[in-house]
């Protein structure tokens, strides 16, 4: 369902489960968790905020997470009437007596309001995918506590640091291990379509050569602030290495058209597909990539890459103000140092980006020092399955306090 159509209260089936996202990933992780939801309990109707991942997983989709999904401080002004909207309807669901546990990713501006109503009605409150309170806003701790029944975390130094606040919390392992299939030794061989030739020849692209992927973001904001510079750096770095191929994966939200008031004839060489990050990130040999998910995602699969981000200003310079972490990219936070550079706000400009890109690329040696690093990275995410424990988690707590109250 559209939010913006949002109305009067659906009916809540008996036995319910409602999983609550606000971003793509989230959907991706609820659409599997759901999955693994069913094969443990199928009597279980699961309802919620999500996309296509986690409609095709059979959870009833009362709003799409497109139309609440959005990109720094300011820009959540914009959603406001929106996202009351939705947590009006979400409360009116929580009391209709037939929710039986509310699972929250990620998302935390709205979903610790979730987890305070479901709390006070007396309905277990799960949280996957913790909020990155240990970067920003740390007081959230003690709404967690307060009001979550189980912290399930995808990050290894999560665990300790919601142990020391006193929050029920279990280090699941990170869902993106069950999504990825690595490629294999060397690293750009491998996949689940074939080796980088199979992959190259689909592309139309020469597998010998140098390959850049381009992963400007899935938003059209961050495409608009991050798009622009990296055009004019692969123009600075096409001049040193003539016969260098750039990838752009574009989300499936958005149409190529959007593509065309930045892509002109003097960038007819980036070659745009719809989708297919994996595939993308498998042949490159260095990715230049906005600061997020696709940062881990790389990692996992062992491809260096450049880390960028640019906002709006005021969202900049509020989120200098509240973040505490040295690091954006996820990959420097898990290994606690800068593994892939990073080029924030000011600093990500076609001259810093160019002058990066030729660093590792001029010498081999730099590039398999990253892939080596990155390795560790992946090793410290644990073990695949972390949806199937989640599941098992939320499943048998609901089933314990069945079994008290009908005792």
């Amino acid at each position: 369902m559209n939010c913006l159509n949002i109305g009067l209260p659906k009916t809540v089936n008996k036995n319910t489960i409602l999983i609550i996202t606000g971003e793509d990933s989230a959907d991706l992780y609820g659409g599997n968790l759901a999955r693994e939801i069913k094969k443990l309990s199928p009597d279980i109707n699961i309802s919620g905020v999500g996309g296509r991942q986690m409609r095709s997983a059979g959870v009833d989709i009362f709003c799409d997470v497109s139309d609440i999904s959005v990109v720094g401080f300011w820009e959540v002004i914009e959603k406001l009437g929106l996202i009351r909207r939705l947590y009006k309807q979400i409360i009116e669901k929580l009391d209709s007596g037939n929710v039986k546990g509310v699972v929250l990713i990620d998302y935390p501006g709205f979903n610790l309001k979730i987890a305070k109503a479901a709390k006070e009605r007396g309905i277990p409150v799960f949280y996957y995918i913790s909020p990155q309170v240990w970067a920003w806003r740390k007081s959230r701790v003690k709404t967690i506590k307060k009001y979550v029944d189980k912290m399930m975390v995808i990050l290894p130094f999560e665990k300790d640091f919601y142990k020391k606040e006193g929050v029920d919390v279990e280090f699941v392992g990170h869902p993106l291990l069950e999504v990825i299939s690595p490629p294999s030794s060397p690293p750009l061989q491998g996949g689940g379509r074939g080796g980088k030739k199979e992959i190259c020849q689909e592309f139309g692209i020469d597998d010998k050569q140098l390959i850049i992927g381009v992963l400007p973001g899935s938003r059209k904001r961050e495409i608009d602030y991050m798009l622009p510079e990296i055009l004019k750096a692969s123009s600075l770095i096409k001049k040193k290495y003539p016969s260098v191929q750039f990838l752009l994966p574009l989300s499936q939200s958005i149409e190529k058209d959007y593509l065309k008031n930045f892509i002109t004839s003097e960038y007819s060489y980036v070659n745009v597909v719809k989708g297919k990050n994996y595939d993308v990130m498998k042949v490159s040999d260095l990715l230049i990539t906005k600061s997020g998910t696709s940062t881990l995602e790389a990692a996992i699969i062992g491809i260096p890459m450049i880390i960028i981000y640019k906002s709006s200003m005021i969202s900049y310079c509020l989120a200098k103000a509240l973040v505490n972490v040295i690091y954006a990219g996820l990959p420097n936070l898990l290994a606690g140092k800068e593994v892939a550079p990073e080029l924030l706000q000011y600093k990500m400009n076609a001259k810093n980006i160019a002058e990066k890109a030729t660093y590792f690329l001029e010498k081999k040696d730099r590039l398999e020092q990253m892939r080596e690093e990155l390795k560790n990275i992946k090793y410290s995410l644990g073990e695949h399955g972390a949806s199937k424990r989640t599941a098992k988690i939320i499943i048998n707590h609901i089933k314990n306090i069945n079994s008290k109250t009908n005792y």
